[in-house]
């Protein structure tokens, strides 16, 4: 099944358009803002609680392993994958945006439990550090294009169905905008002040990032899911902006 067909054509009329970029980014930043308040709220429970293993360093940050943040990844995790099977249900039934956004919200989920927690809870040994891969480190490097590659492949040989493509995107979109601003600066430490390269490359980065998808919605876009893609692109593009300048 063809999910993306990208090539040059006329994009869809205004009220199309209206109301895919209403419902599509709307609903990517209600998910976001419900799904981050969630977490934050699991991590404000925990604050006072005793942490599940000594906290130390880890690729250069202070972990918090505390035990609302391992009770989130392990809820975030294995509810990530019931909630594709959802998106995947709803995509069978026709509902494509609808799908698109429930795959968002799956793969947003999975980001949170394995790149915004798993690596808190690294074992420190006496010789040697046993960890959970900080995904959005530069020790991730290799992971980053092997997955890349796969993902790749899976697409070449249309693997997925839209309801799991729409939550592997998600997932794959938070990892690089995370990855590229974060992961990047150990390359240019000894050039650059940290908050000078998160500025300067959160900008460039999310802005051609940003004009990209605005160029393939307009003008390479031919179907429904191909647009929602590019509204997906664009939010992630806006997002590096924001973390990048705003250092949040």
């Amino acid at each position: 099944m063809k999910h993306f067909q990208f090539s040059k054509s006329t994009s869809c009329d205004r009220r199309t358009a209206l109301r895919e970029w209403g419902g599509a980014l709307g609903g990517i930043v209600l998910i976001t803002l419900l799904l981050v308040g969630l977490f934050a709220t699991f991590l404000y429970l925990g604050r006072n609680m005793p942490s599940v293993i000594p906290p130390h360093m880890d690729d250069g940050e202070e972990v918090n392993p505390s035990p609302m943040r391992l009770a989130y990844m392990l809820l975030g995790f294995f509810s990530s994958f019931f909630v594709a099977w959802w998106a995947t249900r709803a995509a069978g039934r026709g509902r494509t945006q609808w799908a698109f956004l429930i795959g968002y919200a799956g793969g947003t989920l999975l980001w949170q439990s394995m790149g915004e927690c798993a690596w808190h809870f690294s074992i420190v040994q006496e010789d040697f550090l046993t960890c959970f891969p900080h995904i959005e480190g530069s020790s991730a490097l290799f992971l980053f294009i092997v997955c890349a590659i796969l993902l790749a492949y899976c697409y070449h040989r249309r693997a997925f169905s839209w309801g799991v493509w729409a939550f592997v995107l998600s997932f794959v979109g938070n990892w690089w905008g995370h990855f590229f601003l974060i992961g990047s600066y150990p390359l240019v430490s000894g050039l650059v002040d940290e908050d000078v390269w998160f500025r300067t490359i959160g900008a460039i980065a999310g802005g051609l990032t940003t004009v990209l998808a605005l160029l393939l919605w307009r003008y390479g876009a031919r179907t429904q899911k191909a647009r929602l893609c590019s509204i997906l692109m664009f939010y992630f593009g806006i997002g590096m902006i924001v973390t990048g300048v705003a250092g949040l």
